[in-house]
């Protein structure tokens, strides 16, 4: 009933193609626009018996019928199918054997394959072998030899293996399994009986570094043991807790071995410290309190008396679980001699290290570079067990530096954070947080000291949250004044949240989210090339008060007594402008704005931010007024007063200033501050407008 079925089959093929030449769409396919045949070659089969009978195997994509052109002005063959050949007597020479191929559309196309026909064995046979630098397991072979019409190649990775042919000109790429050495065997073929080959060895390896975690059928994990221990890679003997991993590797310490014994890798990649300083490895001793040594050489440094390398650093952590898995740490900075510009390229572990062997098993798994303190907010760059180090993106770099300008928002002495763009759209940097951010809490606010000496607007974003797959976004402006400190508001409205990469309309992102990604662009969607510093990034604390708001997103906002005081000199509109809700004066002579009934105690404050818009104004005042201890206006009486000037403002863009408070040098009392006066030159003529008006330490 099969072979019927497969008959049925057959000539309902047959018909369909057939009928191809009366109607084209009866099979839905689009002739017009199908490609012509492409890659065209053939394979040869030489007879090796002087009679110059070679065996032609078309081959091309997209093509089901080839003719071939035997090269020697012979009549071509008739049409054949896919995997079918033709024959054909050649008298000793050269040739090129033309293939034509067609599709179904009766497109063509024609490839050359130049053939050798001779009855003389070959000679000068050479082989060329490539490993490709994308696939340590992946090799080319290609290979010459005078009178050859092919080649025979065996790879040397299987038993009783069959050649695969080789065309002259060609190259065939191969794929081994494991890693180790090869014979590869070249065979060169005439068309007569004699034959000549020839052999190269080709290693196979795969780098080892660490991280290791020992779960590759491709990778070489042999430990070498001494002083009575051995090691080897096994079945994880417990897969529970911290380690379900399937390969760990067992070191076994017999009975009576040396008080030394351990077993050592040798990596082909010496350890990165970049990565960090300490290392991480899991263990499943046998008895809690044992000793064990981790240790890392250089092999290449002068041998002692004994044939050890000099160059080494070890370390001793005590167990603290019995049969059943735990992390170990080995803080590598700890030895006195340590020096990570070293190429430390072997590992060796001893158990319980100082006894003598019991004949007990000792497991490990896992074993990577780490630093002690995980990167996490706040982010200070100040502590040398901290791994700073970002991915960047879009040309820009990174590099931790001394604070370059203690002044400003910050007058710290100590690190900051160096990023340089390179003036490309979208460029930024990206810090993986190995303890992800928390906005569960009431306050949502993330602050960033940051120096620019030029205007531009900074994004924050974080991704990660809901299944991982979540991430949102602040966006805060820069005055270009030096340090400043900017705050990002993640409970607002003005938040971005996407999933999957679109824009959640009404989404509001999870607080309790793994926010484990933070990029910062500066100067996002612009072209802003230079160095700019970062420093103190943080999330404030519910409870903290480090922002008192008169009118800004950056918290909840005073209540204020008027806009407009009545004996102020300007016109007074609230209008959403360019995006922003803003405080509008026009004819603005100078005007007042209370707080008296909510007085402003901005004591533990260390600047006043302010952000406006103007068309024509070239001065910009503000001034702050104390009511004084006992939080009444009195002419003459403890009043203090002092108005900052900011002179030339750029004209028709956001003006972003974050003013010292120390600047306000006659505001002796901060505690009763009541009144705050904006004022512009020419006067009574001035156009502003005003928003994200606040206080912040």
């Amino acid at each position: 009933m099969k072979n019927i079925f497969r008959i049925i089959l057959a000539v309902f093929v047959s018909t369909a193609v057939i009928s191809c030449d009366k109607d084209d769409d009866s099979l839905g396919v689009d002739l017009e626009g199908l490609a012509a045949p492409s890659n065209l070659g053939a394979t040869f089969k030489i007879t090796q018996d002087n009679t110059g009978l070679v065996t032609i195997i078309p081959s091309g994509e997209g093509a089901n019928l080839f003719t071939v052109d035997f090269g020697d002005g012979s009549t071509p063959s008739e049409e054949i199918g896919v995997g079918e050949s033709v024959t054909h007597t050649y008298a000793e020479g050269d040739y090129n054997v033309v293939i034509t191929g067609t599709n179904i559309a009766g497109e063509s196309a024609e490839g050359t394959q130049p053939l050798t026909v001779s009855f003389r064995a070959p000679e000068n046979l050479e082989i060329n072998i490539n490993k490709d630098p994308q696939d340590s397991y992946t090799i080319s072979v290609s290979a010459t030899a005078d009178y050859a019409a092919m080649y025979n190649v065996y790879f040397g990775d299987l038993e009783n293996e069959e050649p695969t042919p080789l065309m002259a000109g060609e190259t065939l790429s191969h794929t081994y399994e494991t890693v180790g050495t090869y014979n590869i065997r070249v065979v060169a073929l005439s068309g007569g009986e004699a034959t000549i080959e020839a052999t190269q060895e080709v290693t196979i390896t795969d780098p080892l570094f660490l991280p290791v975690d020992f779960e590759s059928e491709k990778l070489d994990y042999t430990w070498a043991g001494f002083g009575g221990a051995s090691g080897e890679v096994v079945a994880n003997p417990d897969m529970s807790g911290i380690n379900t991993s399937s390969k760990v590797v067992e070191l076994k310490k017999s009975a009576g071995a040396e008080t030394w014994a351990g077993i050592s890798l040798s990596l082909d990649e010496p350890l990165n410290f970049a990565e960090g300083t300490a290392v991480k490895m899991k263990a499943w001793p046998p008895k809690a309190g044992v000793p064990v040594l981790f240790k890392i050489e250089d092999s290449g440094s002068e041998p002692d008396a004994n044939g050890n390398p000099t160059v080494f650093v070890e370390v001793i952590s005590n167990t603290t679980t019995t049969g059943e898995w735990e992390e170990m740490t080995f803080d590598l900075s700890s030895y006195a001699a340590f020096d990570p510009s070293v190429d430390y390229d072997r590992v060796i572990v001893f158990h319980d290290f100082g006894n003598t062997g019991e004949g007990t098993s000792f497991y490990f798994d896992d074993i990577r570079l780490t630093n002690l303190e995980p990167l996490k907010l706040p982010v200070t760059f100040d502590s040398s067990a901290i791994n700073y180090s970002p991915a960047v993106f879009g040309g820009v770099s990174f590099e931790v530096v001394t604070n370059p300008d203690k002044s400003g928002a910050n007058t710290s002495t100590t690190m900051v954070g160096a990023l340089t763009n390179a003036g490309n759209a979208w460029e930024g940097t990206s810090f993986n947080l190995e303890e992800p951010a928390d906005f569960s809490g009431d306050n949502k606010t993330i602050t960033m000291k940051l120096w620019s000496d030029v205007a531009l607007p900074v994004l924050l974003k974080f991704e990660g949250g809901f299944n991982g797959e979540r991430q949102t976004e602040v966006v805060a402006n820069h005055g270009g004044a030096g340090w400043e400190e900017l705050s990002f508001n993640f409970s607002t409205d003005a938040v971005k949240s996407y999933i999957d990469g679109s824009q959640g309309v009404g989404e509001a992102f999870v607080p309790t989210g793994q926010y484990a990604t933070m990029t910062i662009f500066i100067d996002g969607p612009g072209n802003s090339a230079g160095t700019f510093y970062l420093d103190d990034i943080q999330k404030l604390q519910t409870g903290e008060t480090s922002y008192i708001s008169i009118f800004s997103d950056v918290a909840d906002d005073v209540v204020v007594d008027t806009w407009r005081t009545h004996w102020s000199d300007a016109n007074y509109e609230e209008v959403t402008y360019e995006g922003k809700l803003s405080k509008h004066y026009t004819n603005l002579d100078f005007v007042g704005i209370e707080t008296v009934v909510n007085q402003l105690d901005i004591t533990n404050m260390t600047h006043m931010h302010v952000e406006f818009y103007t068309e024509n104004a070239t001065s910009f005042k503000v001034k702050l007024v104390d009511f004084g201890p006992n939080g009444v206006y009195e002419e003459g009486g403890d009043n203090t007063e002092h108005e900052v000037v900011i002179e030339n403002p750029e004209q028709n863009q956001w003006v972003s200033v974050d003013i010292p408070l120390s600047d306000f040098t006659n505001l002796t009392t901060r505690e009763h501050i009541s009144q705050l006066i904006f004022s512009a030159t020419p006067t009574g003529t001035a156009n502003v407008y005003v928003t994200n008006i606040y206080f912040h330490n």
